[in-house]
């Protein structure tokens, strides 16, 4: 149980620090270890108890309720979606699109907050139901749906602790539904307590030494970084995603 309990310290010290990559790391890592998609179920429960502890802590910033409704309506086509296809469709090919297209939008996102791009997303209910519904179809699929919301409201809101606090509410959200789904679609015996148990404690040594260091660092460098980490991740995935599709599987 210590890997995981280091592994969740370090996925929510990173999602505390950018809002962000707490199911990306927890899956990234422990899919080498544990069977894929009890860890993808299981990192559900794990995640509400960051995201939990978030939202006490975050509790003094203004969340943009607006676009949280239509994140939210966009996430439940997704989720519903993707918990049924995760028990149907390839692993490997899905990490390979979904790969594809994270590491097609960390780019994007990187040239706007570096300048080099000034075409930017434009604050509107399409977009938010957009990123909304990839986010859920990505979650519900590997585990992985924060890039869609993160470069959407990385974009279009320059308050940190605001973007930080909408995407709380939107994640816990989006993480009831992947719940409520997977257990409708028979995905509970999948549920593992060796991988939900460590965080008790990892979970929260992360959140508080993340929002640490979140708070004596710049805007300008934060909003930067998160589009930075969304293009590694997304470089990360495909080269997985490429290995595993062709017939190489990563050795673990």
């Amino acid at each position: 149980m210590l890997l995981p309990l280091l592994v969740y310290a370090l996925a929510w010290f990173f999602q505390a620090l950018t809002g962000f990559g707490a199911g990306i790391l927890i899956v990234g890592v422990l899919a080498l270890f544990y069977e894929p998609r009890s860890v993808v179920i299981s990192s559900a429960f794990v995640n509400l108890v960051g995201i939990l502890l978030m939202l006490i802590l975050l509790r003094g910033n203004r969340a943009e309720l607006g676009t949280l409704f239509w994140l939210s309506l966009g996430s439940l086509p997704g989720v519903a979606l993707s918990s049924k296809l995760l028990l149907l469709v390839s692993q490997e090919f899905l990490k390979l699109a979904i790969g594809l297209f994270i590491l097609s939008l960390g780019f994007y996102d990187l040239l706007v907050q570096r300048g080099i791009l000034r075409r930017r997303l434009r604050r509107s209910r399409l977009f938010a139901l957009i990123a909304g519904f990839l986010s859920g179809l990505f979650a519900g699929l590997v585990g992985m749906g924060g890039p869609p919301p993160v470069v959407y409201m990385n974009q279009v809101c320059k308050d940190v602790g605001t973007l930080k606090l909408t995407l709380t509410l939107f994640f816990g959200v989006n993480i009831l539904l992947r719940v409520f789904f997977y257990t409708a679609w028979g995905g509970a015996e999948l549920i593992r307590l060796e991988l939900i148990l460590p965080a008790l404690i990892g979970v929260p040594l992360g959140v508080f030494l993340g929002l640490y260091v979140s708070g004596m660092t710049s805007a300008t460098a934060l909003k930067r970084f998160i589009a930075l980490s969304v293009f590694l991740l997304g470089l990360i995935l495909t080269a997985e995603g490429f290995k595993e599709f062709l017939g190489f599987p990563l050795e673990h």
